[in-house]
């Protein structure tokens, strides 16, 4: 199953300038600035890292600088278009990357001089491949792991969150959340939007027992993810009230 893309719309995916970098992260996003002087024959980077490790933006950000096509599964003889350059999305053993066809698709992208993107939630030169040639082909590949996100990562996620949409937070409510949250991308979508809507909803400021509540509520899974909302959706000097 192709892993579904992350809708944090409070990182411009795209903007590499805007794409907040931490030690969780750091390896591979320099990785992807190096692009396109990746090492090897096959100039082959392999991003590494669970679901919600940040893999997709940066495949988003290597996408525009790079103009390359995305797959999220590849069938025998399917077409993959004019183009020298490849994201290939959730890359595992299975019914739908056929094995044969990544062969044939790294050859011709070796061939045309362009590099091959490859996300995957564990590296894919430890993948059991049937056909030797490729596994031959994966084991030369750059690798490039992603790490949960750190505190000052999350800290930092959250502030950006909240000052793209004029919304002011104070460090001891941030220190708070961030001792309190699971380490992932998804996590800081899902309370920080959570507290958006609620500040937003009771007039109510983002402060310590505000956080306290929309914390329990999530470790009470009563908050699935949400969308973020839009920037600007508080406007700038607008008074809440204390809560």
């Amino acid at each position: 199953m192709a892993q579904l893309p992350l809708d944090l719309q409070f990182i411009s995916a795209a903007d590499r300038d805007d794409f907040i970098i931490g030690e969780s992260n750091r390896l591979a996003t320099s990785w992807i600035d190096r692009w396109p002087d990746w090492p090897g024959q096959y100039r082959i980077l392999n991003l590494v890292g669970p679901a919600a490790s940040g893999k997709s933006h940066l495949a988003a950000i290597w996408r525009a600088r790079s103009g390359a096509t995305y797959l999220s599964s590849l069938a025998r003889g399917a077409e993959t278009g004019d183009g020298q350059d490849f994201v290939l999305d959730d890359v595992a053993v299975g019914d739908s990357w056929d094995e044969e066809a990544l062969f044939h698709l790294v050859n011709r992208t070796a061939h045309d001089g362009g590099s091959l993107l490859v996300l995957s939630r564990t590296p894919v030169s430890r993948m059991s491949w049937t056909l030797a040639d490729l596994a031959s082909r994966f084991r030369a590949v750059t690798v490039a792991t992603l790490e949960p996100p750190d505190d000052v990562l999350l800290r930092q996620l959250l502030e950006k969150y909240f000052a793209d949409r004029q919304l002011a937070i104070s460090l001891p409510v941030l220190d708070y959340m961030v001792s309190r949250m699971e380490r992932s991308f998804l996590a800081v979508q899902t309370i920080a939007a959570a507290m958006d809507r609620r500040s937003l909803a009771e007039r109510r400021n983002l402060t310590l027992p505000l956080a306290r509540d929309i914390m329990t509520e999530f470790a009470d899974g009563t908050h699935a993810r949400q969308q973020a909302l839009p920037t600007g959706s508080q406007p700038t000097g607008s008074k809440m009230e204390d809560s």
